[in-house]
């Protein structure tokens, strides 16, 4: 039983990363909304079609993200702020799940507050994590996915700012580099873990 739940919160950053996905993915689907839209992502929450799945899918994953930097930060040695800004960004996206977006919605600011809060948070937990881990052997990589990171949420926000038709685009720009590195990370865990028998941590302690 013990091990199943190791091994559940070893991948339960990538389920959060695929039930995200698949439930956005189809939302656009269902909602006909293109990758190149003036409409925003968000827009699938007043959408009585995909509303539900929309912000299920925001709600799920964000509790699964936040099951997954707890074992981030069990596993690695890592400072306190990494957590920190994780679960600021991980409260934003459970806000932008149940605040809807809509013109006249009365929650239209505490929702656009709460998508820049998470979308900021991103570069700033990845930055936390890359600092506590520069005497790791993956560093370089860590520095490598946290520059792609910076990179992406630079041109997501300018896009989705300064922009016309592009909206979905320039929304998930930001949240590319951070899934990734959640796949990334999950994957070095879990090999790390079936190798040696050992969290992260520990290995990391006993070199």
């Amino acid at each position: 039983m013990l091990h199943k739940l190791q091994k559940f919160q070893q991948l339960v950053g990538i389920l959060g990363v695929l039930i995200l996905w698949s439930g956005i993915a189809t939302a656009m689907f269902i909602g006909h909304l293109r990758l190149f839209d003036t409409l925003p992502i968000s827009s699938l929450g007043v959408n009585p079609k995909t509303a539900y799945l929309f912000s299920l899918s925001l709600l799920i994953s964000a509790a699964l993200f936040i099951n997954f930097a707890y074992y981030v930060r069990r596993t690695f040695i890592i400072n306190n702020s990494f957590l920190i800004f994780f679960l600021i960004g991980q409260i934003g996206q459970a806000i932008v799940a149940i605040a809807p977006y809509g013109n006249h919605s009365q929650y239209r600011l505490l929702h656009t507050i709460a998508a820049f809060t998470l979308a900021f948070s991103l570069p700033l937990l990845m930055q936390q994590f890359y600092y506590s881990q520069k005497d790791n052997t993956h560093s370089h990589l860590f520095k490598q996915l946290l520059f792609l990171e910076i990179v992406l949420f630079v041109v997501g926000i300018g896009t989705f700012i300064f922009t016309q038709g592009l909206a979905p685009l320039g929304e998930i720009l930001p949240t590319l580099g951070f899934h990734l590195w959640i796949v990334i990370i999950s994957i070095i865990a879990l090999k790390n873990y079936q190798s040696e028998g050992l969290s992260y941590n520990k290995l990391q302690t006993k070199a």
